[in-house]
Parts: structure tokens; C-alpha cells; sequence
């Protein structure tokens, strides 16, 4: 091939790329954030970064304040990830004479329904000393600022806690069949009504007392699950008002043995540490399933490390000072699942998260972390490729208020960070989800 020749087939790849590009020009999507449903009357911020050369292609808002939802998870992540490395810790003790005392980190998965990790199960039943608890203290309330206030028979608001077990929540198992309900722990059983209403036609329902572990399943007459258009859910969960004194006896029913609840100990100088599962298993669910105990606990386990007293405050303090000490927008940070309406970060915040995550994880390890459009976690059903996929992102929501944040894959092979924050719609989510599908596919075939 002459150099003549050759040089006017370069000439023409690169027209028919630009030409691709120009499909869906900065003009064309800043109009589309303005005019597709569910974006007319609302605040949207938008950046799309080419993380290669870190410029911006286009943005809109990228310096505005916005509520990032369960978005919030992502800075919940960059700190459990420098402050935990790559275990996590399940429990610390120490042994005296006679005496094993110990107490807990923070760890969420201990007994965990869908995980039920045992590392501390079979360490406290293969000891024969006696078994001492110290119950550390935590500076947070059961709760986090700006939660919903009735919210907490929801099963996304698993109270926080310094030793969580069975993820601080009661679940119920329904056998259609054999037309039985068993409760899980089991030492919660007595604390349930069971309740016929004839009223029921669709689903059961659990209510709970907000300060008492007593609950009441509610579920059509004489279980009779044979009702026309009836569904009965096979499992429900929720969460249990959680103390020292439910926790106590929860793990001396499971391990039975008898504990005692101690003052905190004259000589924890040098203690052991109990670790478990590696972290990604617990960062995976924390971000795939959006599970907020999870990011909760991440913050609380990391603010041990260093100190005796548990507290999320101190260490998104700490991950600010340290981790984030050149950002442009300053973080307003309070928790660490984003169920509270105090959380705000900017867009180019996050997009600069974004870029972090990557440069220090890689895309393997990131997106195996992620959601994947079309095929796990909160992405399941929406976002999908048309062979493979193409968007890796988490996804946050609130009332009227919708996030997500990741990276999407071109069809040219590149890997583009964007960041999408729906603030104060008056359309249904789903509208807003299928308007930002839209966006995202004509920048995937465009760029």
C-alpha cells in the first residue's frame, strides 16, 4: 500500500470517528439533561471524564452541592479500604488465668443471615476458659443524623452497633407448604403475634414496636395462601432493637455458654485480634446490594483501629484530613450508607473519587466490586448491554432524589467515568433511570 493510499484511509478513519462523536455532541447531551423526562423541573449535575488524560468532556453543575444518596458508599469504601486492608477484624480478646475477654470491632457479619460468618462462633465454642464481654463504647446513636425517624422497622435500617449479630435483625422463613413460620434467631419467637386479617390480599407484613422487640406477623385468615392474586413473601426481615443485654443472650443461646458482661478491663494494652473473611467480600455486598448495615459498620471498624471509642464522626474526620486534603468542594459527610439528607458532595467530587478508586484498584478488582448493568446487584434490571456489558456504577436513591456514579465502556473500547445526581424530581425513579439509559447508550456508541 503506497503512503498516499495510506494516508487517505487514516484521513477517513478518523473523519468517520469525529463523525461518530458528533452524533452525540456536548451540545446534544447538555440539551438531553435539560429536556428528557424526569430532567425538566429537576437539579441535574452530570461530569463524563475521559480518566486517560483526566480532561472533562462535558459537565453541567459539576461544582454544585447535591444529595448523593447511597452514593455516599463510594467515600465509605476509599476509607475501609486504607484504614482495614484486607481482613476483617471479627473480635479482640485477651486471656487472663481462667478468663478469655472479649469485644467487639464493628464487624457485621458475624452470623449474618445470607453470610453467617462463624470465625468468632467457633473461636469462642473452642475455648474452654470462661467468657467475659466487655461492650466497647460507640459514640453513635443507633441511628445516623438526618435518617428517616420511622424508618426503623424498614429493613434497609439495621440499628448500628459495636458486636452486630445475625445483622441486627430478625428473619422469617415462610413454608407454604407445610403452612409454618419459623423465626430466626429462634430465641425471638415468643416475642412474635401472629395475626390473621382477612383484609390481606396481597402480601404479609411484619410491625414491630419501635422501642421493644415485639412484633406482629399479619397474614390472611387462617393462612390461607391460596387467595386469588396472594404472593406471601417467602422470607421477610427486620430489624431488632438492639442492647448489651439482647446481644449477650443471643450469643450465649447460640454458643451455649454462659457470658458475662464486664467493665472494661484494667490491661487491654496488647490484645489479640480475631480476623475473618478478606474485605472485598464485605465491600462487594456493601455496593452491589447497597447493604447500608454494611457501610455503616465499614466506618465504625475503622475508627477502632486506632481507638477504644467507635465513632463515624471521628473517623470521616480522620479520612478527610488524610485522604481527601486537596479537594476543591469540601466534603459534607455524616455517615456512612447515605440515608441521611445531610450528606452533600459535588459532582466533580465524586468524579475525582472515581478517578482515585481506579488508579488504585485497577478496573479488575473495581468492577468486580461494582454493580454491572443488566447483571447483579441494584443494576440488575436496568442498563444492560446489547452483547456484553458496558456500565459498572453504584446507585443511590432517596425520595425524589437519584444517583449514579461509575464508569461505562464505549464501543470503541474506552473506558469513560461519569457521574449522574437526579436532585428533587417530581417523575417516578424509573423515569429518571430510563432518561439516563438514554444518555448513556448515545455515549456509548458515540465515544
Amino acid at each position: 500500500m503506497n503512503k498516499r493510499l495510506l494516508f487517505i484511509l487514516v484521513c477517513f478513519v478518523y473523519s468517520v470517528q469525529g463523525i461518530q462523536a458528533q452524533k452525540y455532541s456536548k451540545k446534544r447531551i447538555l440539551k438531553d439533561l435539560k429536556e428528557l423526562p424526569g430532567f425538566e423541573q429537576a437539579f441535574v449535575g452530570f461530569m463524563l471524564v475521559d480518566p486517560k488524560n483526566g480532561k472533562t468532556i462535558v459537565s453541567q453543575f459539576e461544582d454544585k452541592y447535591m444529595t448523593p444518596a447511597s452514593n455516599t458508599k463510594l467515600f465509605t469504601l476509599y476509607a475501609g479500604l486504607h484504614f482495614l486492608g484486607n481482613n476483617i477484624p471479627a473480635l479482640q480478646y485477651i486471656i487472663k488465668d481462667d478468663s478469655l475477654i472479649f469485644w467487639g470491632t464493628g464487624n457485621p457479619l458475624f452470623l449474618h443471615p445470607e453470610y453467617n460468618d462463624t470465625t468468632a462462633l467457633h473461636f469462642l465454642k473452642s475455648h474452654t476458659e470462661k467468657l467475659y464481654y466487655w461492650p466497647r463504647p460507640m459514640e453513635d446513636d443507633r441511628f445516623g443524623p438526618g435518617w428517616g425517624w420511622d424508618d426503623y422497622n424498614g429493613y434497609y435500617s439495621a440499628e448500628k452497633s459495636v458486636f452486630p449479630i445475625y445483622g441486627n435483625s430478625v428473619s422469617t422463613y415462610l413454608n407454604k407448604e407445610k403452612k409454618t413460620i419459623k423465626v430466626s434467631p429462634s430465641y425471638l419467637e415468643p416475642q412474635f403475634k401472629f395475626k390473621n386479617d382477612s383484609l390481606i390480599r396481597l402480601s404479609s407484613y411484619i410491625q414491630r414496636e419501635e422501642m421493644k422487640n415485639q412484633y406482629e406477623y399479619a397474614f390472611p385468615s387462617d393462612l390461607d395462601f391460596d387467595i386469588v392474586d396472594y404472593s406471601p413473601t417467602d422470607t421477610l426481615i427486620r430489624p431488632f432493637r438492639y442492647s448489651t443485654d439482647l446481644f449477650v443472650k443471643l450469643l450465649s443461646d447460640t454458643v451455649n455458654r454462659k457470658i458475662t458482661i464486664i467493665e472494661k478491663p484494667r490491661s487491654i494494652e496488647f490484645p489479640q485480634t480475631l480476623y475473618t473473611v478478606l474485605s472485598d467480600t464485605l465491600y462487594k455486598q456493601m455496593l452491589q446490594e447497597s447493604d447500608n448495615l454494611f457501610a455503616e459498620q465499614t466506618l465504625l471498624m475503622a475508627s477502632g483501629i486506632e481507638n477504644d471509642t467507635l465513632s463515624t464522626a471521628s473517623i470521616i474526620e480522620t479520612t478527610k484530613e488524610l485522604l481527601f486534603t486537596n479537594e476543591v468542594d469540601e466534603l459534607v459527610w455524616v455517615d456512612g450508607s447515605g440515608l441521611s439528607r445531610y450528606n452533600m458532595f459535588t459532582p466533580r467530587t465524586i468524579t475525582g473519587l472515581l478517578l482515585k478508586l481506579r488508579k488504585e484498584l485497577g478496573e479488575d478488582r473495581l468492577f468486580e466490586l461494582l454493580p454491572v448493568g443488566g447483571i447483579s446487584g441494584t443494576l440488575k434490571d436496568w442498563y444492560a448491554g446489547e452483547n456484553e456489558p458496558y456500565v459498572y456504577a453504584k446507585s443511590g436513591s432517596l425520595r425524589n432524589n437519584y444517583a449514579l456514579s461509575g464508569y461505562i465502556k464505549t464501543q470503541r473500547g474506552k473506558i469513560l467515568i461519569f457521574n449522574f445526581i437526579v436532585n428533587h424530581y417530581e417523575h417516578t425513579t424509573d423515569e429518571v433511570r430510563k432518561s439516563i439509559e438514554v444518555v448513556l447508550r448515545n455515549i456509548s456508541t458515540s465515544y
